[in-house]
């Protein structure tokens, strides 16, 4: 079961990872910025999404192939990308959700995820981003099981903060297994295996409370909820500071 980890790791919407500086001069618009993208993301033409107003020419083969592995995953993927309604950091941002579905053998995936972009701009340019935020929820269509996530977007350094991993229903006498683990910078970015023990669990969903890193960063949390009628991963990334912005 602990494939589905590197599955929704493998599935995420981590396209843009290499944006970089594009080639053109005028002011950025952020509205403007954002249709464009939503419109290249839905196109189903990777040659939309690397052209140099996204990517610089370096980058584009690596876009390239991102895009072409994730349509392939979900092949009726949706985006929406939206202006993030406040800066980060004085920076514009980018809210970025997306949905699909997949067939992998006899199973079938859906995918809900979503990521926060904070674009770095240099004479009105955007030079690059930085991934803020972001989850993803990857489950079996056949799973009954349906969750909220109660995690905090940021939080700070050396503090204790809740992981809620919330059945909207809770299945009473059914019998639930979880479990829950970090996971590495190079687990994240690699797709590498990643092993939960799966533990019985209340009928509530998976409730831990767990620490921050001691230097500002990024911790990101994986997670496996199984039922007899199927399974759900969640992925989510907590930005650790010093102090709140």
């Amino acid at each position: 079961m602990n494939h589905l980890i590197k599955f929704v790791l493998s599935s995420g919407i981590l396209i843009l990872s290499s944006l970089s500086q594009p080639a053109y001069s005028e002011r950025v618009n952020i509205k403007e910025f954002s249709d464009r993208l939503e419109k290249a993301l839905n196109s189903k033409d990777e040659s939309i999404l690397s052209q140099s107003i996204f990517v610089e020419n370096k980058n584009s083969l690596e876009v390239r192939k991102k895009y072409l592995n994730f349509t392939r995953k979900f092949p009726n993927a949706k985006w929406v990308v939206k202006p993030n309604r406040k800066p980060i950091d004085k920076r514009a941002s980018v809210e970025l959700y997306v949905t699909g579905e997949q067939e992998l053998g006899e199973s079938q995936y859906s995918l809900r995820s979503k990521q926060v972009l904070a674009l770095e701009t240099k004479n009105d340019k955007v030079t690059g981003q930085e991934i803020v935020h972001e989850y993803t929820i990857l489950k079996t269509n056949n799973s009954s099981l349906k969750v909220t996530l109660n995690i905090p977007d940021i939080v700070l350094t050396d503090s204790r903060y809740d992981i809620d991993i919330i059945l909207d229903k809770p299945l009473e006498d059914s019998i639930i297994a979880g479990g829950l683990i970090p996971l590495t910078n190079d687990e994240a970015k690699n797709h590498l295996n990643s092993n939960i023990q799966l533990s019985p669990m209340g009928a509530g969903g998976i409730f831990k409370s767990v620490k921050a890193s001691s230097k500002p960063g990024k911790q990101r949390w994986a997670a496996l909820l199984a039922h007899q009628d199927g399974l759900v991963s969640v992925t989510k990334l907590v930005q650790v500071v010093s102090k709140f912005p």
